[in-house]
């Protein structure tokens, strides 16, 4: 069973129901209609938690839908009583089907903005179509359909970078070398759609020490079709968390398909654990703490661990099942090793549910691979 309690809260007209919490592999939002917002467990799917505004025709529909005839009744009541003290309300269990196909639509959303198949490839909006007409969304659908007409080109296979033995072979190497630079790739500091993501943090971004030097070359390959206009306006920069303090930055340049950035290390990089390289728009973006840089890459070592469990064939045509099981190994260590010291012990160590962190077959932009 998966059932929410609800509350409310009359400061802000809003009422919640909530959950279990997510697991390691974080969550995955959805906003079905206005003044509904969802959120799903990446790796088992269910229901964490929704947040509606007083229920209108709109938003009382679906909450109906998603938790049947008696939910109406269930948060009037729950309205009308907040003011008195020990109210309680029934819990409420969503619908399964409903909330299966919800929760897929979430999901490859959360996908689609990470993966190294192309954002704009059409077969991303043609498998949304279909789950959110399975969900009833129909205004969605239709959106989706449009942008799949809009969408269709001939075949364009993903670059032949991607390499997933590779990536576990350096994966391994790098599990035994000294602490020093920690590096990520947070999509969420820069513009959408404009890098493509790797196979995993590691390859997000390339980092490459000059040691002579006394510098590192950093770079990001850009998606299909990004405005480079975009990328003029990026700095990669190293940061120490422990103070929120930039300790050197540099321009990006735009190199062929790439940006490419050279750091000046103020520091020996072995005197520099702790410290974070990160690509940033624009050079005024505050420096986050030391566990939101852990927690981000914990995320996004989930997201690769739930790829890698996919095996989606047309990211990487020449690596084996046997590859992808490596790489989702590895990913997953590395997720709860970042949970860790993240200071999150739940999510360290939850046990895996077999079979239930991958969510359905690969999609199918990274089956065709465009």
């Amino acid at each position: 069973m998966n059932d929410l309690t609800p509350s409310y809260e009359p400061d802000v007209g809003q009422v919640i129901l909530e959950g279990r919490p997510a697991g390691p592999a974080g969550e995955a939002g959805l906003v079905p209609v206005t003044g509904v917002d969802l959120a799903f467990d990446r790796g088992d799917g269910h229901l964490i938690r929704v947040v509606a505004d007083a229920p209108d025709q709109t938003t009382a529909a679906l909450l109906t839908r998603l938790f049947g005839p008696q939910a109406a009744c269930v948060l009037d009541e729950l309205v009308t009583s907040a003011a008195e003290p020990g109210a309680r309300v029934p819990a409420l269990s969503p619908e399964p089907v409903l909330c299966a196909a919800l929760s897929s639509l979430a999901r490859l959303d959360a996908a689609r903005d990470t993966s190294p198949a192309p954002r704009r490839s059409p077969w991303w909006a043609a498998e949304a179509a279909v789950l959110a007409e399975q969900a009833g969304l129909h205004d969605r659908a239709r959106a989706e359909t449009g942008r799949l007409r809009s969408g269709i080109v001939p075949h364009r296979p993903c670059t032949p970078e991607l390499d997933v033995a590779a990536e576990v072979e350096e994966l391994e190497k790098d599990s035994v070398r000294r602490p020093g630079l920690n590096w990520m790739l947070d999509l969420a500091l820069v513009p959408a759609g404009l890098f493509r993501p790797g196979l995993s943090p590691h390859t997000d971004l390339l980092v490459r020490h000059e040691g002579g030097a006394g510098f590192v070359a950093v770079e990001a390959v850009l998606a299909p079709g990004a405005d480079v206009a975009d990328a003029g306006r990026c700095q990669a920069r190293l940061v120490d968390p422990a103070v929120r303090r930039v300790l050197a930055q540099a321009d990006c340049q735009l190199t062929e398909s790439r940006i490419r950035a050279e750091l000046r290390l103020p520091f020996p990089r072995d005197e520099l654990d702790g410290a974070w390289i990160e690509v940033v728009e624009g050079p005024h973006r505050p420096v986050r703490s030391a566990k939101a840089h852990l927690i981000r890459r914990a995320l996004r070592w989930a997201d690769a661990a739930l790829r890698a469990e996919r095996a989606p064939a047309g990211l990487a045509p020449q690596s084996t099942a046997e590859d992808w099981t490596a790489l989702s190994v590895i990913a997953w260590q590395r997720c709860r090793h970042d949970w860790a010291a993240a200071g999150d012990s739940a999510r360290a160590t939850a046990p895996p549910v077999p079979g239930a962190q991958a969510p359905g077959p690969a999609y199918l932009a990274e089956v065709l691979g465009y």
